[in-house]
């Protein structure tokens, strides 16, 4: 066998398949004769019962059949062993296959992407378009049947197939398409006018954008760019979920399964991925993850180090204002400028410290005063929003 699929370099594969079959014919032989003195000491063995037995008879007759039987086997593996017609045929050790496919996966493959079956398009379209909007046109992803929920834009929903299959079914010209329309560009805040709210409150007409809310590799990711620790190095071993808050990896690495253990502690809080399904990312809001994101050890370490870094970052006269400092925080973790009323909060804030004598103490009061600022904005509605 492996010299026919080439494995085994350089060697003769029809002079080893004619041994392979000589060896083969003349082990069913020693087999079949085996089996034929097996059979005869069975044989003898009835025979040798009491006559007042009441199993000898039909323990006499069975042996015979068995005995003729294997004698029948013997002969004709004695036959096939002198036939040299068989020079080269013997039981390969793996499964083999036909040199020429039946064409039936290909089949399919073109029945599942024919223009004239719309389903795959639309389904695939209907997966991009939730990604980026943070909700499908099909509620139910996972069923486009009658069982389903109906678009809310069937126009929109059959043109992007549409689309999708003219350009080759390739993804990127249609990610392209999505993120440079009008309706992706539209901010997802209402603006003044309370109208549209009374009229559209779940944002079917798309008439602003989505607001979303960042998944669970992405919240710990964000955690670790914002202070500067995210290991960024590419490839390497899967990682147990039970290192992901002592190690520094992207959550890309981390294991995911559907055990106990197939998420880590943040992950399982943010609605982590299920592997046991592919369609839609479940969304919850629960206390646990405001905790999280303000007590774990994770969130206390890197809240220190982003508060220090932002603390060196600044000048000396603006390490005088409060307000640089409020500023400078609000940029980098939530990446706008602090409203007035924000503004005049985290001041306030910052300048209610204890007062103390020692220099030394002071400076630490003012330091872990900074580091529960920068935990307050982690655990900001913002930082975990995508608008």
């Amino acid at each position: 066998d492996g010299a026919k699929s080439g494995v085994a370099a350089g060697a003769e594969a029809e002079q080893l398949a004619r041994a392979a079959s000589q060896l083969e014919r003349e082990a069913a032989v020693k087999s079949g004769e085996a089996l034929v003195l097996a059979n005869e000491q069975l044989l003898l063995e009835a025979e040798a019962k009491p006559a007042e037995d009441a199993n000898r008879a039909s323990g006499i007759e069975a042996a015979a059949r068995q005995l003729a039987e294997a004698r029948t086997a013997l002969d004709k593996a004695r036959a096939a062993a002198a036939d040299a017609a068989q020079g080269s045929t013997y039981t390969p050790l793996g499964p083999r296959y036909p040199e020429r496919s039946t064409g039936r996966r290909r089949a399919l493959a073109r029945w599942i992407t024919s223009p004239a079956n719309p389903l795959t398009a639309r389904v695939a379209v209907n997966h991009i378009w939730l990604r980026h909007f943070h909700a499908p046109l099909v509620a139910s992803v996972f069923d486009f049947g009658r069982n389903g929920a109906p678009p809310t834009h069937p126009e929109l929903l059959d043109w992007l197939a549409v689309e999708f299959v003219e350009s080759g079914w390739k993804m990127k010209p249609m990610h392209r398409l999505i993120v440079t329309s009008q309706a992706y560009q539209m901010a997802s805040s209402p603006g003044p006018d309370p109208g549209n709210i009374a009229i559209d409150p779940e944002n079917k007409l798309l008439w602003r954008m989505n607001v979303g809310r960042m998944e669970s590799e992405a919240v710990r990711d964000s955690l670790l760019h914002a202070a500067g620790r995210l290991d960024a190095e590419l490839g390497g071993q899967e990682l147990e979920n039970s290192q992901a808050l002592t190690t520094r990896r992207r959550s890309l690495y981390y294991s995911c399964h559907p055990e106990t253990d197939g998420k880590s502690q943040l992950g399982a809080l943010f609605d982590a991925p299920d592997a046991m399904e592919c369609y839609r990312r479940t969304r919850s809001i629960m206390p646990q993850q405001a905790l999280a994101l303000t007590n774990s050890e994770l969130v206390h370490e890197l809240g220190s180090e982003l508060a220090g870094a932002l603390w060196k970052s600044l000048s000396v006269d603006e390490r005088s204002d409060p307000s640089a400092y409020v500023a400078a925080a609000f940029e980098e973790i939530l990446s706008r400028g602090p409203t007035a009323v924000e503004l005049e909060l985290c001041v306030k804030f910052l300048s209610s410290q204890p007062e103390v004598s020692a220099p030394s103490t002071a400076e630490a009061a003012a330091t872990r005063g900074r580091a529960s600022l920068v935990r307050a904005l982690l655990n900001h509605n913002d930082f975990i929003t995508i608008r």
